[in-house]
């Protein structure tokens, strides 16, 4: 299911400001639809940010972003080189749609896959059940990538105890390389890093910055 798009700080935005940006995200040498990722922060002051996801069956995605914006976009998929650029929305023949494709490239080997549905127990390191089907289905993905090595890299939102949140995010990772060794993982494929809240994506104190901050991403090694 695609996703939905956030409107951060920005709640007095009137609804005829938006620009449905939509297209689809495909591998570019076999045009075939992609499950990608996509994650927006409006500049210069990245104080608007959204997430989204490309639909199984067609690739497909959709996002509502302010119009005249320039945002910074990022987009991944497993297995993908990510793609990161500016965009700046625009209004299509007044039909307040934009129309943007991304084609990405096959290679694993300098990508880093943000797991965007992992969601812990506040404050734990205790894997909610809604999180499964993504570790399942990255599980899967490994199956068929026998000689990739990776890396766990836990992050935490930035306020509170630096030690206790270095801690906690030592302990998310170390959850979910347990979960995937019992899928079926080899262990020696499997490292570990925590950063704690030292590398925040947003300095922004909303709840969307903060639910964004606390993540676990997969650096392929």
């Amino acid at each position: 299911m695609s996703s939905l798009s956030c409107l951060g700080n920005n709640t007095n935005i009137m609804a005829d400001t938006l620009v449905t940006v939509k297209g689809k995200i495909i591998d570019k040498e076999t045009q075939e639809p992609i499950v990608g990722k996509l994650f927006y922060e409006k500049l210069p002051y990245y104080d608007d940010m959204g997430t989204g996801s490309s639909k199984p069956e067609d690739g497909s995605y959709q996002l509502y972003m302010v119009k005249n914006v320039t945002y910074n976009l990022k987009v991944n998929a497993n297995g993908y080189e990510t793609i990161e650029q500016e965009i700046t929305v625009v209004d299509e023949n007044g039909s307040l749609i934009m129309s943007k494709d991304f084609e990405l490239t096959a290679g694993a080997e300098s990508d880093k896959i943000n797991l965007d549905n992992l969601i812990f127990t506040r404050g734990r390191a205790v894997i909610s059940e809604s999180s499964h089907q993504e570790l399942d289905e990255f599980a899967e993905w490994l199956h068929d990538h026998q000689d990739v090595r990776f890396r766990l890299d836990g992050h935490t939102d930035f306020q509170g105890n630096s030690e206790a949140n270095l801690t906690l995010s030592q302990e998310r990772v170390d959850a979910v390389r347990k979960y995937l060794i019992k899928k079926g993982v080899k262990g020696a494929r499997v490292k570990t890093k925590a950063f704690g809240g030292g590398e925040p994506i947003s300095r922004e104190r909303t709840d969307e910055a903060k639910k964004a901050n606390r993540r676990v991403e997969v650096t392929i090694l």
